[in-house]
């Protein structure tokens, strides 16, 4: 066995492994090859017994503040070559690849902004246990909520009682930009590479909130896994907390989630659960083990 550069030509084998071997997380080729080759960058690599491709791997790197971080994002081995080292080597040389280029910690599966899941499925016993002696640490749990859009969004009252108090709720257009890159940089600074996928859909899938020309709140979809349903980020600025924006611009996403087609809506690496239920009915759908290991 090798392990060598996987080339994005071998996509559609890769797609037959990871469809034969990841059976939580069924994917489209789209998504795969956003995984294995899309921002942020880092190393892509198969495993190949007599001409055939037996497992693959991806890594990302994951700036942070004070360090360069690494993340295993993708690892995924053949049934039929399972406990044969496979695994091991391939998480081995990505861990090696990271290392290599400056990382000083690597993380299991999540890879802000562009993940597949936020950690490892819980429901996955061989791939904890996997993760355990491999080295990794627990970190906690994160969830996944998932959301029925089968509801009515309509969002017409509470858009005429924010307008009443001078906000305005809308697609985001080109006028808005400055304005959401003054939010983001004042509050979630990580979040502008997630805000231009989002920016960059027709329509822009991005909804804002505006009052006397400054951005309030927003709130995006289909920035990441876009076949997936997909919704995030979100978020209010401080001054406006309680107004009932972010129940807003949560509603007109899922909204466009629904006409686009999708029957099941993904808030993924939740926080304020109370505030989806409330606001869309969202239930935990997913529980996550978080991992880390120092390089």
């Amino acid at each position: 066995m090798t392990v060598r550069p996987l080339r994005p030509d071998e996509g559609p084998a890769a797609h037959a492994l990871w469809a034969r071997s990841a059976g939580l997380d069924p994917l489209p080729p789209s998504v795969l090859a956003e995984k294995l080759w899309g921002a942020p960058a880092g190393p892509a690599l198969a495993a190949e017994a007599a001409g055939r491709v037996v497992g693959l791997a991806a890594g990302a790197l994951w700036p942070t503040p004070g360090a360069l971080r690494g993340s295993v994002r993708l690892l995924a081995v053949d049934p039929d070559h399972r406990r044969r080292a496979v695994g091991t080597a391939l998480l081995r040389a990505i861990e090696h690849a990271l290392r290599r280029d400056g990382a000083t910690t690597a993380r299991l599966v999540e890879a802000a902004p562009n993940y597949l899941t936020p950690g490892v499925d819980v429901r996955n016993e061989t791939a904890l246990a996997f993760a355990a002696a491999c080295g990794y640490r627990t970190l906690g749990e994160a969830v996944n909520l998932d959301v029925d859009l089968g509801q009515d969004w309509d969002t017409t009252g509470d858009e005429a009682r924010l307008s009443g108090l001078g906000v305005a709720v809308r697609r985001a257009a080109s006028a808005d930009r400055p304005g959401l890159g003054r939010l983001l940089d004042a509050e979630w600074p990580a979040w502008h590479a997630e805000a231009d996928r989002a920016w960059a859909l027709d329509p822009p899938a991005l909804h804002v909130a505006v009052r006397d020309g400054e951005v309030l709140g927003f709130a995006a979809h289909s920035a990441n896994n876009a076949a997936l349903g997909w919704f995030g980020p979100m978020g209010t600025a401080p001054a406006a907390r309680g107004l009932g924006v972010g129940a807003v611009l949560l509603r007109r996403c899922l909204a466009d989630l629904r006409a686009a087609g999708h029957a099941r809506a993904t808030i993924a690496w939740a926080a304020a659960l109370p505030f989806y239920a409330r606001a869309c009915g969202a239930t935990v759908g997913r529980r996550f083990q978080r991992f880390e290991k120092g390089l």
